[in-house]
């Protein structure tokens, strides 16, 4: 129930009200709104009716009990036609509009004032799916409408009036038509406009939560392994792995619910002093080449969880001895990338084009490319290279 503009101003014009047109369909399809809102006016244009008695109440003609009857019957079968599409929420088609006519035409005898039909008949027009089709229905309204007006012997200005209300309410309702779809399609872009946004929270949830607890839980577990081995030869050694692991179990927990509150401010100068107690557990050297991030530095998110990650990677799958990390500062001293390269065997056996990047590096990637960065990652001859890189 939409008007689909025949394009005056590029195709792009024309298949936008075709998909405004289709989505319209489907939500009435669905009987989400079997009355569509945007189409309360016009049980107001049936004030129209009040006029077809107009001149037996003036005293130009007078009414006879037939003409009263076969006008109350007429107009019956026109309110069943005009509410027809809203029944199957469809558009007006041209019998519905044809019919209307006809009955103002059949009502000419009973000297009521018909031509109100002809005017409902003009702004059914104005919902025809297509607006070539609808001014060239009007226009052929009016046309019979003039024509029958010399026949029936009446005066241009006897017959202007008629015309000239047809042509008003047909532009009124199209104008009205028209302001309901741009209505419609702005509902239809805010409910999708909250959909995504939705689905990116979600996103960033799910990767926030598995970048902070991917690498919680795997330096919980190599805490927990070098507990068991030190349990008996090195109690107090071990002990002070237990307290770690709680101590970590505790910051765990704390940023996760700062994730899920989207609070996260993780900063570059507390991911590097984690990534060398969680590496150095895991018995791997970590390496700190250039300058370190200052303690005073504004928190970076997007790199600090980068770099949580690749640490974790590197843990986790690497089996590598030493890492060598290295930061790249801009003008103003910022940080905008960092690498990480390890010496691990079991990457260094992969050819770049069989990694299968894991929902970790799929999530670091999609991070960094929100921010308008990029990562990158390469084999070396032992080894491999991670790159990460955000707006300098």
């Amino acid at each position: 129930m939409a008007v689909r503009p025949v394009p005056a101003c590029g195709t792009g014009f024309h298949h936008r009200h075709l998909m405004a047109a289709d989505s319209l369909s489907r939500h009435l399809a669905d009987r989400k709104t079997p009355w569509p809102h945007f189409n309360h006016y016009l049980v107001a244009y049936l004030s129209y009716l009040l006029f077809y008695p107009v001149p037996w109440l003036l005293g130009y003609h007078r009414p006879t009990l037939p003409g009263v009857l076969f006008s109350a019957a007429a107009m019956l079968l026109f309110l069943l036609v005009y509410f027809a599409p809203y029944r199957k929420d469809r558009y007006y088609g041209y019998g519905e509009i044809i019919l209307t006519d006809l009955i103002g035409y059949a009502c000419a005898w009973t000297h009521g004032d018909w031509e109100v039909y002809c005017i409902f008949a003009a702004g059914m027009c104005a919902r025809l799916p297509g607006r070539r089709q609808s001014i060239t229905m009007v226009i052929l309204l009016q046309i019979v409408l003039i024509i029958s007006g010399h026949f029936r012997h009446k005066t241009t200005l006897e017959v202007i009036p008629g015309a000239f209300f047809s042509i008003i309410t047909y532009m009124g309702t199209l104008v009205q038509w028209q302001l309901g779809i741009r209505n419609f399609e702005l509902r239809e872009a805010q409910n999708e406009i909250r959909t995504l946004a939705t689905t990116a929270e979600r996103e960033r949830i799910a990767r926030d939560l598995h970048d902070l607890l991917g690498h919680s839980l795997t330096v919980i577990s190599v805490k927990a392994e070098l507990s068991e081995r030190l349990f008996t030869a090195d109690p107090p050694r071990a002990r002070q792995e237990i307290n770690e692991i709680s101590q970590i179990a505790r910051t765990s927990l704390r940023e996760v619910r700062e994730a899920v509150s989207g609070m996260n401010g993780a900063s570059l100068m507390r991911e590097l002093d984690r990534a060398r107690k969680a590496l150095h557990t895991a018995g791997i050297t970590l390496a700190l080449t250039g300058r370190a991030p200052p303690a005073d530095a504004p928190p970076n998110s997007v790199l600090a969880l980068a770099l949580r990650e690749a640490v974790t990677n590197v843990i986790r799958h690497s089996e590598a001895r030493t890492c060598t990390l290295t930061f790249l500062h801009d003008a103003s001293g910022h940080i905008h990338t960092f690498t990480l390269e390890d010496d691990g065997p079991l990457q260094a056996t992969q050819p770049a084009r069989t990694i299968v990047e894991g929902n970790g590096l799929r999530g670091m990637r999609a991070r960094l490319a929100a921010s308008g960065g990029t990562l990158t990652i390469s084999p070396r001859p032992r080894g491999f290279t991670l790159t990460a890189t955000t707006l300098p």
